[in-house]
């Protein structure tokens, strides 16, 4: 029966871009507690993500970026909205397209841990599942070469 309310399954034309995701993992050759806390480098994330070209601290939670995207400088606020200290850093970015992203930390060893990405972007789903594994390697050399 139709009772003419809208179900959870209508569209609406005023609903937000749809929402692509990746989750990518690897292990890196270095302690939970030494990988968490290079990742909260902020200002350091266009070491391992080439798209970034400025992250700079606002405060505790925000981060200003630049990236290009699409042939087009993109300029937004990164903020953290969730941390576990040595497990999860969660974020939003907030520019003219919606990310967002958490890290999760598993530790393996003493000398190694899983890291987790997931990705939630508007943009193309394999470009997102791309860069996660992109950024993953990257960050896996950057932690196993530079102290």
């Amino acid at each position: 029966m139709n009772t003419g309310a809208p179900g959870p399954n209508d569209s609406h034309r005023d609903e937000p871009a749809a929402m692509n995701a990746a989750e990518k993992s690897i292990v890196v050759n270095a302690p939970v507690a030494e990988v968490y806390e290079r990742w909260l480098r902020f200002e350091e994330l266009p070491k391992f993500i080439n798209s970034l070209g400025n992250v700079e601290r606002i405060d505790d939670t925000h981060f200003s970026f630049s990236n290009h995207r699409g042939g087009k400088e993109q300029r937004g606020v990164i903020e953290v909205i969730r941390q576990i200290p040595e497990r999860t850093v969660a974020w939003r970015t907030i520019a003219d397209g919606v990310g967002l992203g958490v890290v999760s930390f598993e530790p393996l060893s003493d000398t190694a841990t899983e890291i987790t990405l997931k990705l939630r972007s508007v943009f193309d789903p394999s470009i997102s599942g791309q860069s996660a594994e992109e950024y993953l390697l990257n960050f896996k050399q950057l932690i196993e070469q530079e102290p």
